[in-house]
């Protein structure tokens, strides 16, 4: 007689948009309980999912409503440590707690520490009196993520009062993102990512995050480079798990801008190349202090994920949803992401799905995108 099978352990996952974080967690054999704001089909067709309207207040509601498990949180709540560990009294937080997260998230802080460490950085400015405005210095909201709320500084009226804002010297380069697991004062490089950035498809926000490629070939000094970056901020931080460092590169020089101490939204690339799902490695970290070895070597294939946006208004049907769904022919690593449930209504510039691509198939890709706009209605994304 056959012992009875074990049911997948919970855990809990928090967030504006938890799919990636919640398909890696099923990829290493945990049952996800999500709470979402956006709450795709493809996310409550696999995992017992909470959608929420108000961010983020209705997100730690909801969950606080939860049975306590272990838990992690992913993009945009890592600015919001008291809320986060008033959540964490009820069950093991997996990642980093509000102490970390107002020393991390703070760009004067990170700023000091990173310069301690021999790192060049962008200037910082909590005022904008005496800065030039012709687009030379940037003017980010606090508290935001994603780049959404990033603008060239021309001297424009701020909503809210300039309290809510903090000014950085804009450095031109190339916009890369490194993902590291963390432990104990030590970190490990899993891989470094292009970043795809809106720019002229969404004119208002053009900084916003639109997708990812990659991992990308390191030389040895560049790779150095991501290495030390990552044990410097594990040690002066104290980072536990996932976490992503936002980087502008020039040449074989890195200037880091922003850490996200959490799930990132490129680690699912890296979790295709590397076929490991990362939350494996988050959990081993937290819970345990134990770091991965992972050898990085020549990427091939480069992975894609494009985000696409919505040139006009956009209205989603059973069919249209049925049909996304019927792009997918691997669950495990799907084409098409992020798909939309019946009766979303997208607007104007607003994030539609993900697509996903390799390097064997980037005609695919795009053939995808194609159909998607056909399906959708002629220039429906871009």
């Amino acid at each position: 007689m056959q012992p009875p099978e074990r049911s997948p352990p919970p855990i809990v996952i928090v967030g504006a948009s938890v799919r990636a974080a919640a398909f890696s967690a099923m990829r290493a054999g945990y049952a996800p309980r999500c709470v979402d704001l956006f709450a795709d089909a493809d996310l409550k067709a696999r995992c017992s999912t909470i959608a929420v309207n108000r961010y983020p207040a209705d997100l730690f509601a909801a969950a606080r409503k939860i049975p306590a498990a272990d838990w992690l949180y992913t993009g945009g709540l890592e600015n919001y440590p008291t809320s986060i560990d008033r959540l964490a009294e009820r069950g093991l937080l997996l990642g980093n707690r509000g102490a970390v997260l107002r020393r991390v998230r703070d760009p004067h802080e990170l700023s000091r520490r990173l310069t301690a460490h021999g790192f060049a950085v962008p200037q910082c400015a909590a005022y904008a009196d005496g800065l030039p405005c012709n687009g030379s210095w940037l003017v980010k909201r606090r508290g935001a993520s994603g780049g959404m709320h990033v603008r060239p500084w021309l001297g424009q009226v701020l909503d809210g009062g300039a309290t809510r804002y903090v000014w950085q010297q804009r450095i031109d380069g190339d916009p890369l993102a490194a993902v590291y697991v963390g432990a104990a004062g030590r970190a490990v490089l899993l891989g470094v990512t292009q970043q795809l950035l809106a720019g002229a498809r969404r004119p208002a926000a053009p900084f916003t995050y639109a997708g990812s490629r990659g991992p990308l070939r390191l030389g040895r000094v560049l790779e150095a480079q991501f290495v030390r970056l990552g044990q410097g901020l594990a040690a002066e931080f104290m980072l536990e798990g996932l976490f992503g460092v936002d980087v502008i590169a020039q040449g074989d020089a890195i200037w880091p801008i922003e850490v996200n101490p959490r799930y990132t939204a490129s680690i699912e690339l890296l979790e295709r190349w590397l076929q490991h799902p990362a939350i494996s490695w988050h959990v081993a970290a937290c819970r345990g202090g134990t770091l991965p070895h992972v050898k990085l070597i020549a990427a091939q294939p480069v992975y894609e994920k494009q985000i696409l946006i919505a040139r006009r208004s956009l209205e989603f049907d059973a069919a249209t949803t049925s049909w996304l769904f019927d792009c997918n022919h691997d669950l495990r690593w799907p084409r098409v992401a992020d798909i939309p449930s019946p009766g979303a209504r997208i607007n104007p510039g607003e994030p539609v799905m993900t697509v996903f691509a390799d390097g064997s198939d980037q005609v695919q890709s795009s053939a995808v995108v194609a159909q998607i706009n056909e399906r959708l209605g002629e220039n429906a994304c871009w």
